[in-house]
C-alpha cells in the first residue's frame, strides 16, 4: 500500500438549504510531515465530535 497524500482542514461555517452549518469536510494535502497527536493531525480539526474524532478515531 502507498500513501499518496495526507489531508487536513479546519471546521468552517456555511449556509446549506437556508441554514448555517459547520463542517470539517473541506481538506487540503500536506507539504511535507505532519505530526499525529492523541486526538487529531496537526492542523487537521472536526466539526461534530459526537461522530468524528476522540481517542480511538485518530488515525486507523
Amino acid at each position: 500500500m502507498k500513501l499518496v497524500s495526507v489531508n487536513v482542514g479546519l471546521p468552517r461555517e456555511l449556509t446549506w438549504q437556508g441554514r448555517t452549518v459547520t463542517t470539517g469536510i473541506f481538506k487540503e494535502p500536506v507539504n511535507g510531515l505532519v505530526m499525529l497527536r492523541t486526538l487529531n493531525l496537526d492542523g487537521d480539526r472536526q466539526a461534530d465530535l459526537s461522530v468524528h474524532g476522540g481517542v480511538s478515531k485518530a488515525a486507523a
